[in-house]
C-alpha cells in the first residue's frame, strides 16, 4: 500500500494498453499530429494517467519506439535460434526483419519516425539496446569469419551495413510501384549482400567438393 500523498502504483495492463494504442496512433497521425488525449481515449484511460506513466508526449513516443524495437529484437532472436551457421543466421534474421514489418505495418511507421522527427537524437536506453543487438550480430559475423564462411571483414561495420540495407529495403519498397513483397525484396537484398562477404569457398563447400572428387 502506498504511503499518504504518494502516487498509486503503475498498472502494467494500463501501460501495455497505452503503448499499444500509441503505436496505432503515432503510425496513423505522426508524432506532430498526435494528441495525447486521442491515445488516452483509445486506451480507455484519462489523459492524466498517460502523463503519470510517461511524463509527456515525447516520453510516450520514446517508450513506444523502444517497445517496437524490443518486439523486433525478440522476433529476430527467435529466427536466429532456429538455424545453424553464420550465413544461415544472417539470412534468417533478414527474412524475419521483413516479416515482422510486413505483419506489423504500424510498427514500421513508428520505427522510421524517430529519425524524421528527432534527426537521430534518441535516449541512451535506445542506443544501448541497439548497440547490444549489433554486438550479438557482430559475434555471428566473427564466428562466420573464423569458420571460413565469410572472408575477413570488419565484423561490426558489416553488421551496421547490413542493417542499413534492410532498413532501406523495407522503407523504400513502400514508396515505389512494384509487385514484390517485403520478404522478397529483403531476401534479394540479403542474398546480394552475403554474396559480397562470403569466402570464395566456405569450409563446408570445400569439403563437399573434395568428397565429390574422391
Amino acid at each position: 500500500m502506498n504511503g499518504q500523498g504518494s502516487l498509486p502504483a503503475e498498472d502494467p495492463q494500463k501501460r501495455v494498453a497505452i503503448i499499444g494504442k500509441a503505436i496505432e496512433t503515432f503510425a496513423e497521425l505522426g508524432f506532430r499530429g498526435t494528441d495525447v488525449q486521442v491515445i488516452a481515449d483509445r486506451a480507455g484511460v484519462g489523459k492524466g494517467t498517460v502523463y503519470r506513466y510517461f511524463k509527456n508526449k515525447e516520453g510516450l513516443f520514446w517508450a513506444t519506439t523502444l517497445e517496437v524495437f524490443m518486439r523486433l529484437r525478440e522476433h529476430l532472436l527467435v529466427a536466429l535460434a532456429e538455424v545453424d551457421g553464420s550465413m544461415a543466421k544472417l539470412r534468417a534474421a533478414a527474412l524475419a526483419y521483413a516479416g515482422f514489418f510486413d505483419a506489423n505495418p504500424a510498427c514500421l511507421e513508428v520505427f522510421v519516425q524517430d529519425r524524421a522527427e528527432f534527426r537521430g537524437s534518441r535516449p541512451d536506453t535506445h542506443r544501448d539496446a541497439h548497440d547490444k543487438l549489433i554486438d550479438q550480430f557482430t559475434a555471428i559475423v566473427e564466428r562466420g569469419i573464423a569458420a571460413g564462411e565469410f572472408r575477413p571483414v570488419d565484423a561490426r561495420k558489416t553488421v551496421i551495413s547490413l542493417g542499413g540495407v534492410l532498413y532501406g529495403s523495407v522503407t523504400y519498397v513502400c514508396y515505389v510501384s512494384h509487385n514484390y513483397t517485403l520478404a522478397e525484396v529483403a531476401e534479394h537484398a540479403v542474398s546480394m549482400f552475403l554474396q559480397g562477404i562470403r569466402a570464395k569457398a566456405s569450409s563446408v563447400e570445400a569439403k563437399g567438393h573434395h568428397e565429390e572428387v574422391c
